[in-house]
């Protein structure tokens, strides 16, 4: 980043703006910047050739979207690896907020008996330095996005170091820059992605070609898939077989997020609560918000009535709130409504009945093609008395969408083997091989 650098530290503003060159300079600085890194990977890379054990660190910031269960799981097996998970902070919220998640994250791991420490102390205002005290050979990102985390964890700052993606969900948005090309998919060792269709965009839309993209599968999935025994933890009546059992997942974006504008909640917020109370001999519903939902609705309704609203959803008899993990409650379900980004591709995998709600801006432009293919296996609301006819339809055991759906689960998204087990060999192959990139 050296060219963009000096450019922003000596040419003064009204210069830059007479000639508009800050786009062209940082676009030039970054391609410079990628060729370096990959230069300095293929260095790491050789370094591990004949190393006995692979120190791997994941940066975990949310234990929502925590996809690394399996692989991480692999890897304490494993004789090769020697792993561990630094809980990062999230920042951009607040320190209040950051240290409540902060500390929540790392008690969820805890409590599964992981080996999890954290990167920051609150009671020095201190944060480790990795490099000194866990001295990587592998970090594994769980969360691509700049200023998210404090920026000393960030990417730029370990270019001397294998790095791994794995996305928190499957991408279904056309933003593909955002989800192929910010610098962060540039400079990774290896993206691992989801099917075919995710690879072609990396090779489409990304600067480095997607070079370092690789097919593994979603390991998101892989609970849905492997038929575990789940636990109903968050059903309140459990033994009722004839009450229904309900997921309505809200998105976060009650405010346009560049051209992500998922979010129906205003929209239905109360109608869901009565729906909850009108068939309350008939169903259960589990609100399941949308991680960040909270803190957008803090900024838009403020503490009290956003407290208040998700506070309904715990007391009523046939409600309840899940802000965690979600594939128990996905295969304990009979049925969900969402507007979610994720939940598009990942409810399908369970193939059972799932509504997407519409807000009324065409959908046909902000998702990919892979999405749209998932959409259509949905039952579609444009308006309350939509989604009150599929509550009845669940009820009543109606599903005329079953058939197409199982065929399209079987035929595009079911994975080649364990995505998790995928990801564990490549990455042993292209140590042992020295296999940089594709």
């Amino acid at each position: 980043m050296i060219l963009v650098d000096l450019y922003r530290k000596i040419v003064p503003l009204k210069i830059k703006q007479l000639l508009n060159l800050g786009d062209i300079c940082e676009k030039i600085g970054e391609y410079y910047y990628i060729r370096t890194i990959q230069r300095k990977q293929q260095k790491a890379l050789r370094r591990l050739e004949n190393k006995e054990k692979i120190k791997c660190v994941f940066f975990a910031l949310f234990d929502s979207v925590w996809k690394y269960d399996n692989i991480y799981r692999l890897m304490v097996e494993h004789p090769r690896f020697d792993p561990v998970i630094l809980v990062c902070p999230i920042v951009n919220y607040g320190r209040d907020n950051m240290i409540t998640r902060m500390n929540g994250t790392y008690d969820y791991f805890k409590r599964r008996g992981y080996h999890v420490i954290k990167s920051y102390d609150e009671k020095t205002d201190t944060y480790i330095d990795v490099k000194e005290i866990i001295k990587p050979d592998v970090i594994l990102y769980t969360n691509p996005y700049k200023g998210l985390i404090d920026d000393r964890y960030f990417i730029t700052h370990f270019r001397d170091v294998l790095t791994v993606y794995v996305p928190y969900s499957i991408n279904n948005s056309v933003a593909f820059w955002a989800n192929y090309d910010l610098i962060l998919y540039n400079i990774l060792w290896r993206h691992y992605l989801p099917t075919q269709y995710h690879l072609s965009y990396s090779n489409l839309y990304a600067r480095n070609k997607g070079v370092n993209s690789v097919v593994s599968g979603y390991p998101g999935i892989e609970p849905l898939i492997d038929g575990h025994t789940p636990d109903c933890v968050d059903w309140k009546i459990r033994d009722d077989a004839s009450v229904k059992r309900i997921i309505w997942a809200p998105h976060h974006t009650i405010e346009p997020v560049g051209v992500v504008y998922y979010s129906c909640f205003l929209q239905y917020c109360d109608f869901m609560i009565e729906m909850a109370k009108k068939y309350r001999d008939k169903i259960q519903i589990v609100f399941k918000p949308h991680p960040l939902l909270k803190n957008k609705l803090y900024l838009r309704w403020g503490k009290d009535k956003t407290d208040e609203y998700y506070s309904k959803w715990e007391e009523m008899p046939n409600t309840n709130l899940n802000d965690g993990d979600y594939e128990d409650l996905f295969l304990t379900s009979d049925a969900m409504i969402h507007d979610s980004g994720s939940f598009i591709s990942e409810y399908l995998y369970v193939n059972k009945p799932v509504m997407r709600t519409l807000n009324g801006i065409d959908e046909s432009d902000k998702q990919n093609s892979f999405s749209l293919e998932c959409i259509s296996n949905h039952y579609l609301a444009h308006h309350s008395q939509d989604i009150e006819q599929f509550i009845q339809n669940v009820i009543a055991d109606i599903d005329p969408m079953k058939e197409k759906r199982t065929k399209f689960v079987k035929e595009v998204l079911m994975p080649k083997g364990s995505p998790s087990q995928n990801i564990i060999d490549d990455m042993i192959n292209s140590i042992d091989n020295q296999i940089l990139y594709r």
